[in-house]
């Protein structure tokens, strides 16, 4: 179980590598693609299947999605709603994604000092384990 606090900031991880690429090149990159992929699919599931959105309350939009005779899920479907309250699911998940990129933005910007480090050192090696980046934001690697 995972609570809604835990899954925004999961979404502000997902979302740190593209943010921390506009805050130290200045540009994006493809590289953020797949956790951009997965960030999106974390906000819709949280607005769609589990509730967890105020403005559109607990309900679940996600629905069944299974042809009525046969015994299969179906492909990207919407769900039994209308076109409003898909332009809110649609609204509410860019306002959660847009919430966690600004996390993300804001703890890296607190920690500018350490991000330019570790960008400094991507630089020269390319791929950085776990426990160099922990020895680097630790201070011990600096």
């Amino acid at each position: 179980l995972m609570t809604r606090n835990d899954l925004h900031s999961q979404l502000a991880v997902l979302l740190a590598g593209r943010t921390a690429e506009e805050i130290a090149l200045g540009e994006i990159s493809t590289g953020a693609q797949n956790d951009l992929q997965r960030a999106t699919d974390l906000a819709s599931a949280m607005v769609t299947e589990y509730g967890m959105s105020d403005a559109l309350g607990a309900i679940n939009y996600d629905g069944q999605k299974r042809a009525r005779f046969l015994d299969f899920p179906m492909g990207q479907e919407r769900g039994l709603y209308g076109e409003d309250t898909a332009q809110q699911i649609d609204a509410e998940i860019k306002r959660i994604l847009t919430n966690a990129h600004d996390t993300a933005r804001q703890i890296l910007n607190d920690h500018r000092d350490k991000l330019e480090s570790v960008t400094r050192r991507l630089l020269e090696i390319e791929v950085m384990e776990g426990d160099e980046l922990r020895r680097w934001m630790t201070g011990v690697a600096a």
